[in-house]
């Protein structure tokens, strides 16, 4: 029963037809851990995989990261065609320097993305990515959960919308993926 379950996630997730490609655009106008401010634009000519989450969470984003990069090591050299990108919608703890070390256990090619709460919106409704901030635990107001959409996505060398895999895909399912896009658009324009 677990493995029907488990299925469904991972095809709902990859089963996004052109309606959904067509109104997820992978817009955004962000800032990398580093402070540098970039857009969608700017990672043109390589595949985007990206996830969005925060840095407190306590399971699903740090187990979501891991597969990235354990896609990445399957995918050997054709992975310095992939740039891995994690959006935060917790810029208020998420710092840059907190992101910077947050993505950097994941490995040196993860790129972490923070902004304004504006920008985090903006960014967020580009890629139908929902969350909610809870109220504050007790009289901290800096201890809090998130609630937020899981998934994977792919973008393609264009920015164009590859797949959306369910955050319970393998990291077999991510390389598989990533080097279908590859495959298909060949060598980097």
């Amino acid at each position: 029963m677990k493995r029907i379950l488990a299925a469904l996630v991972l095809l709902a997730g990859t089963c996004a037809g052109p309606a959904a490609a067509q109104e997820l655009t992978g817009r955004f106008l962000l800032e990398t851990h580093d402070g540098q401010r970039v857009t969608d634009a700017s990672f043109a000519g390589r595949v985007r995989l990206m996830a969005f989450g925060y840095t407190f969470c306590p399971d699903i984003c740090p187990t979501t990261l891991s597969t990235l990069s354990s896609a990445l090591d399957l995918l050997g050299p054709q992975a310095a065609d992939v740039v891995p990108i994690f959006v935060t919608v917790d810029p208020k703890r998420d710092t840059r320097e907190h992101l910077k070390e947050y993505v950097s256990a994941f490995g040196p090619a993860f790129i972490g993305l923070t902004g304004t709460p504006e920008m985090t919106d903006a960014a967020a409704k580009a890629f139908k990515v929902r969350y909610v901030l809870h109220p504050p635990m007790k009289d901290d107001p800096d201890t809090y959960l998130v609630d937020h959409s899981a998934g994977i996505f792919i973008m393609d060398r264009d920015g164009r919308f590859a797949a959306k895999l369910g955050h319970m895909a393998t990291a077999g399912d991510v390389a598989e993926r990533l080097a279908q896009v590859l495959h298909d658009q060949g060598k980097p324009r």
